[in-house]
């Protein structure tokens, strides 16, 4: 494989290149496949849920990959891929990106067409299956993109939600060896990212890059750079991420009109890092 540190070099040049699991995604035979492929595609960086078991997955993906390559080049074959970063996203509370859909599959009406199940882009929404001998959401599967919510007939869907614990984080997740975290914050959550940032900085050395995510607020610049006053001195390469409507279920073009203004509003603070418009999509 190449220079570990050929990630930051994307970085600098403008041309990073991310594979964003999902928070909340955990089917690990998913996990591993999808970082095998996009490691030997070139992608700079990894980005999985903070769960110990996809961390793992991700890990067996990014060792089947570094073995691939090396045969490759062992028989002549060119290979320019990188070692990418493995990254795992926390949270200082409820945000979209960590929440999974549920619903109750025997109180809906037999004569519902089940939209929920064909919008589901990862077919975690079944009925009936026989292969997975169950009907209603496959948590595992579910990362929580919001499509099924207002799709759904009878208004029957809700979320659960889910916040890291920060006595969790270091002994399960930061030990792990993870190069990279992105912490999802919002503005007005000042002291719960100091409680969270403390649980982490005692790997702070080990890692290779911070990502902060933050929706649009009022006061939104000024809490940013609070959270930058409050990570000095992270010797790292860190990143603003802009989520102009996160995880809405909105897959029209509002959503990256919305990160794209996020993201020329988060530039003009001038603030030290690096600015990456998110516009996610499955």
């Amino acid at each position: 494989m190449t220079d570990l540190f050929a990630p930051l070099q994307s970085l600098k040049q403008g041309n990073w290149f991310k594979l964003i699991c999902g928070a909340s995604f955990q089917h690990l035979p998913a996990v591993r496949s999808l970082t095998l492929a996009y490691t030997l595609a070139g992608a700079d960086c990894i980005d999985v849920a903070a769960d110990p078991a996809v961390i793992a997955a991700a890990q067996a993906g990014l060792q089947i990959a570094k073995s691939l390559a090396s045969d490759a080049q062992k028989r002549g074959f060119e290979y320019k891929g990188n070692s990418p970063f493995l990254m795992v996203s926390l949270n200082d509370g409820e945000d979209p990106h960590f929440r999974k859909a549920e619903f109750a599959p025997t109180k809906c009406p037999t004569d519902c067409p089940r939209p929920c199940e064909r919008i589901c882009p990862a077919q975690a929404i079944v009925f009936n299956s026989i292969k997975e001998d169950f009907s209603g959401v496959i948590s595992e599967k579910c990362y929580g993109c919001g499509r099924c919510i207002p799709i759904c007939p009878h208004n029957r869907i809700s979320t659960s939600s889910y916040a890291s614990t920060s006595g969790a984080i270091a002994p399960l997740v930061m030990s792990t060896g993870v190069d990279a975290v992105e912490i999802h914050t919002k503005v007005g959550r000042l002291a719960e990212f100091e409680k969270l940032w403390q649980a982490i900085s005692p790997w702070a050395d080990q890692l290779k890059l911070l990502a902060i995510s933050c929706p649009d607020g009022e006061g939104m610049t000024d809490y940013l750079k609070a959270l930058h006053k409050l990570i000095v001195p992270f010797k790292s390469a860190l990143i603003w991420q802009t989520d102009g409507r996160p995880m809405s279920g909105d897959i029209g073009d509002g959503t990256t009109i919305a990160s794209v203004k996020l993201g020329q509003k988060v530039l003009a603070a001038k603030l030290p890092g690096y600015v990456q418009v998110s516009r996610w999509h499955k």
